[in-house]
Parts: C-alpha cells; sequence; structure tokens
C-alpha cells in the first residue's frame, strides 16, 4: 500500500490535480474540467497512464513493464505493471502523463490552472 499511497500522494502534489473514486472504486486523478490523467485501482498492481506516443506503448509492453488496457486500447493509454518498475520511474511517468493532458488543453484552460513550468 505504500507504493500506491506515495503514487497518489505524488499526482495530487501536481499543479489543479484532484482525485474521484468511480468504476468501482478507483482512484481516478484529473485536471481541469474532468481530464484524467493517472487510474489507480486498489490491490491492483497497476497504474493507467498517458503515453508520447503509441511507439512508447508498444515499447513498454515488449519490456514486459506495461500492458494495454482493457478499455484503452486506442491511444497512447497503458498500464503500468507497478511490481515490475522503480518508484522514480514509475512517478516521472505519472508527472509525464500529467503534462501531455494539461499541455493538451486549451490555452484558456491552461491559464485557469496554478503554474506548471513548461
Amino acid at each position: 500500500m505504500a507504493l500506491f499511497d506515495a503514487i497518489s500522494d505524488f499526482a495530487l502534489s501536481l499543479p489543479g490535480a484532484y482525485m474521484t473514486e468511480q468504476w468501482m472504486g478507483s482512484h481516478v486523478f484529473k485536471i481541469s474540467d474532468d481530464k484524467m490523467f493517472c487510474v489507480l485501482r486498489p490491490g491492483k498492481p497497476n497504474i493507467l497512464i498517458k503515453l508520447g506516443s503509441l511507439e512508447s506503448r508498444e515499447l513498454l509492453i515488449e519490456a514486459g513493464v506495461a500492458e494495454t488496457h482493457t478499455h484503452m486500447k486506442r491511444g497512447s493509454w497503458a498500464d503500468l505493471l507497478t511490481d515490475r518498475l522503480e518508484k522514480d520511474d514509475i512517478l516521472a511517468r505519472v508527472e509525464e502523463s500529467y503534462a501531455l493532458v494539461r499541455f493538451g488543453l486549451t490555452k484558456a484552460r491552461q491559464a485557469a490552472l496554478p503554474p506548471y513550468p513548461e
């Protein structure tokens, strides 16, 4: 549970991030108007995140540290297998997911969020 808490605390420390509980108890981390950037499922050894490209997703899957998510087969979302990665790598990928979602928002939505270095 310590890793789950560390990931949760880190995700919530990102500017403007908040968490909702959905989908049978999943912790869904979002910014702006419900734009999710990661999902944790209590008791499960994985975290759903957005990656920069489909190629990144495929490389992580080939390396055996990620899987295609059942409901997010399209796009660059992947389930990272947290028991196969170091904590620092997981947190870096959570931040990357956050940045991808944040900078994909309209300029008006980005301006409404607390500052974040580009």
